[in-house]
């Protein structure tokens, strides 16, 4: 039961990040008068793909990296550390979740993330989340 939970996270995951990959359509402008605009500075190019995807739509969740996570839109940041957090309590056999901690504790993940982005999301979350002796 669990791996068919973990599937179907991942699965919207993976729909979340394909969406957010596609081309979107810009909205319809007015047109307007010609005016000479002053140089424009060239698009950002776009982000080398991460070896965690291994295929188009297709990633090895436990090869992404925080430098991943941390380059994702807000929506798909936010759904990517809720699927790690059910992924990674399910995979350590924990059944019980405080989610009073939830908010915290992704935080704490984050800001190891941003301290380290070449880390793998789960080190991170293993690392963030360590018992204190």
């Amino acid at each position: 039961m669990q791996r068919h939970l973990a599937a179907v996270v991942l699965a919207c995951f993976v729909g979340l990040c394909a969406q957010s990959a596609a081309p979107r359509q810009p909205a319809a402008t007015p047109p307007t008068t010609a005016v000479p605009q002053p140089e424009t500075v060239p698009p950002a190019s776009p982000r080398a793909t991460s070896e965690a995807q291994i295929a188009p739509g297709h990633w090895d969740v436990d090869h992404v990296r925080c430098s991943d996570l941390l380059g994702a839109s807000d929506d798909d940041r936010a759904a990517a550390a809720m699927f790690y957090y059910g992924y990674l309590a399910a995979k350590a056999g924990i059944h019980v979740i405080d989610v009073s901690k939830i908010d915290g504790n992704v935080k704490k993940v984050m800001d190891r993330c941003a301290a380290a982005p070449n880390v793998t999301v789960p080190q991170a979350f293993r690392q963030a989340l360590a018992r204190r002796q």
